[in-house]
């Protein structure tokens, strides 16, 4: 049906599911990781998407951690 869909046109609702759930994940890596440096704010957020193969996309999420003063 995806492929009939990308023929024709028209959202694949799956397809757009997964890559927000992706989207979710990549957000709850790059928040860990900004814990784990004891970070108090993520500025300058930025998402990328890239094809890696032939059905298969990646999302990445990246921003830098900041320390803010006491």
């Amino acid at each position: 049906m995806a492929n009939l869909k990308s023929i024709v046109g028209g959202e694949i609702i799956g397809y757009t599911e997964m890559l927000a759930d992706a989207r979710d994940v990549a957000i709850e890596r790059m928040v860990a990781e900004a814990h784990q440096r004891d970070a108090d704010a993520i500025i300058n957020v930025r998402f990328t998407t890239s094809s890696i193969m032939g059905n298969a996309s990646e999302i990445l999420a990246y921003g830098t951690a900041v320390k803010l003063k006491s």
